[in-house]
């Protein structure tokens, strides 16, 4: 855009304001000497005294005018410089659609060499710049409600025709009266910012959708990995107790019940990993009905004691008045049984293991697996939640697993609309606390949520 010019500074209108107040004082004692010397009345002389204070007050005033003249061109020059060398785009338009001043930054975002040439060259912001016309119509409605505009991003047309996408932010100009007058604002090439989020965008829909993908296989697979496994242990299970007969050598006997133990440890990876698939996938859904916390305990049992052959004495401590749980039954023992699978396998045989049920002043209950075995560190419990993490220590490999269990757990009290917390400590053991809230506990009709 052009420079700023002052109409009133031009060549030969200079006058040096001491020489006009000088000559101006100069003139009026020539008219009071003159009017002295001839002897004229006194009016005449106030008359003259009168025009003298007039003159002076007229050169203050061209003084005054003069600074303040100044100060404008000086504060409008300082706004030009910053709103021309300006590193983002900077623009007013008629609310129509006509651009009538636009800076440097706004020309080479839309690919114009001047200013001049972009406003000359948009005439139509609707219909030259928004790749969707109807974009600055939706742009005039959010000014014409909030009188100002933020992040509105869009796809525009760049004068070499490529596409590329903007961020603008404006306000509504309006005079004393509140008429419309223009818009002004300031404009950001986001391209590279909106490309970037728009393939992370795909990349996580492509992820899920794999994930998805792959749980359904795995869920499909199912069938084809169990088959032959339930024949492998189905046939073992028979040599091992000789149901048609003598095996005839005792060692085959006992290759039969490895064999066949082997393959429950493989059934229950198998399970895990498939449960694990079904949860990250979202396909694992819960049926709650009402069960007592006793048999939910018990059933969690007996799980653990099916995954670690582990005989020993396990503690119930559920207290008599304790309401039914709506929740879904074989989900909640499978979780119980991990924790207890766990308990057991990292606690000494001179230690105990210990199932306890309380309900919290909130309403809800909380499930809780305390034992006195080796501990963990406290910085090693976020990596024990994660799914295939194992951690090493004197007990860690009395049983084989893939470090499932307490991920499952886990996420199938999220699934309740709980949490779990572990608490643990080197050579103090562990407690693992399933919290259900209010909603899971029966004693309240009203409060049961059906999941």
């Amino acid at each position: 855009m052009t420079s700023l010019t002052d109409p009133i500074d031009k060549p030969g209108h200079h006058r040096s304001p001491g020489l006009a107040n000088a000559l101006a004082v100069f003139a009026a004692g020539m008219v009071v000497g003159l009017g002295l010397v001839a002897h004229l009345g006194g009016q005449f002389i106030a008359g003259l005294i009168i025009l003298a204070l007039l003159c002076a007050m007229v050169a203050l005033l061209q003084r005054v005018a003069e600074k303040t003249r100044k100060r404008a061109t000086a504060g409008e020059a300082s706004y030009r410089a910053f709103f021309d060398h300006a590193v983002e785009g900077i623009f007013r338009t008629t609310p129509e659609g006509h651009y009538l001043a636009v800076n440097q930054a706004l020309a080479d975002i839309y690919g114009y060499l001047t200013p001049e040439l972009l406003i000359t060259g948009l005439t139509d912001i609707s219909a030259q710049l928004y790749v969707d016309p109807g974009r600055r119509n939706e742009f005039r409605a959010l000014m014409q409600a909030n009188d100002v505009v933020t992040n509105f991003v869009s796809e525009i047309r760049h004068r070499s025709g490529r596409r590329i996408w903007i961020s603008e932010n404006a306000r509504a100009v309006r005079d004393w009266s509140g008429a419309l007058l223009c818009y002004e604002g300031t404009v950001q090439d986001v391209t590279e910012k909106f490309e970037q989020e728009r393939a992370l965008r795909a990349a996580l829909r492509q992820a899920e959708i794999a994930n998805k993908m792959k749980a359904a296989f795995l869920a499909a697979m199912s069938h084809e990995l169990k088959t032959p496994l339930n024949a492998v242990l189905g046939f073992s299970e028979i040599i091992r107790d000789e149901v048609l007969g003598p095996v005839g050598h005792e060692g085959y006997r006992e290759y039969a019940g490895d064999i066949h133990q082997s393959g429950a440890r493989l059934l229950a990876v198998i399970n895990d990993v498939l449960d694990v698939s079904r949860l990250e996938g979202g396909l694992l859904t819960i049926e709650a009905h009402n069960e007592t916390a006793r048999d939910l305990a018990e059933r969690a049992i007996t799980l653990a004691r099916g995954l670690t052959r582990d005989r020993r004495n396990i503690e119930i401590d559920v207290p008599a008045d304790m309401p039914p749980l709506h929740v879904d039954s074989r989900r909640i023992s499978q979780a119980l049984g991990n924790l207890l699978a766990n308990a057991l396998k990292f606690t000494p045989e001179a230690g105990s293991v210990r199932l306890a049920v309380r309900m919290q002043p909130g309403g809800g209950v909380h499930l809780m697996v305390e034992d006195t075995g080796i501990g963990m560190a406290k910085e090693t419990i976020a990596a024990a939640l994660e799914p295939f993490r194992q951690l090493d220590g004197s007990l860690a490999r009395r049983f084989e697993g893939a470090g499932l269990g307490l991920s499952i757990s886990k996420a199938l009290t999220e699934l309740h609309g709980g949490q779990l917390s572990v608490k643990s400590a080197v050579g103090e053991g562990t407690t693992v606390t399933m919290a259900l809230p209010a909603t899971r506990v029966a004693s309240n009709p009203d409060a049961v949520t059906v999941a």
